[in-house]
């Protein structure tokens, strides 16, 4: 009975060993992508549109909303803690907000408001047209 087994065992390993290497035994090919003239026509529209674009949907971090003097204020604190990071100020009369960054992602903006919340507890991400960074 044990012959039998170790027999049987020994078949099953070169079955093995024979199937792992047909399975991995693989060549190399080439690949052809063929696209119609109206597909080229749309990528190249496309491109065009997409290179007279100014704003895209984003996000901005909002640090204040108050008045013109806090607005102005928060403003120049900002940009001594965070001098690189995009800024503006608008106004809603009666009120002004603050809003800072150019973010395309949620993702993005709420790593960034991770640190902006450390100086400004308040802040919060919202939704905004963003610039389009050409270059």
């Amino acid at each position: 009975m044990k012959s039998f087994l170790n027999r049987y065992s020994i078949i099953i390993l070169i079955i093995s060993l024979l199937s792992i290497n047909l399975i991995t035994a693989q060549e190399e090919g080439s690949l052809t992508i063929q696209s119609s003239e109206s597909i080229k026509n749309i990528i190249a529209k496309k491109k065009a549109h997409n290179k007279n674009t100014t704003k895209v949907k984003g996000y901005r971090i909002q640090i204040f909303f108050g008045s013109e003097q806090g607005a102005y204020k928060a403003r120049e604190e900002f940009k001594s803690l965070f001098p690189e990071v995009y800024l503006k100020v608008e106004n809603f009369p009666p009120d002004w907000k603050v809003r800072v960054g150019n973010y395309k992602t949620r993702l993005e903006a709420d790593r960034a408001l991770v640190e902006i919340k450390e100086a400004y507890l308040g802040a919060i991400v919202l939704p905004e047209l963003i610039d389009v960074k050409k270059g």
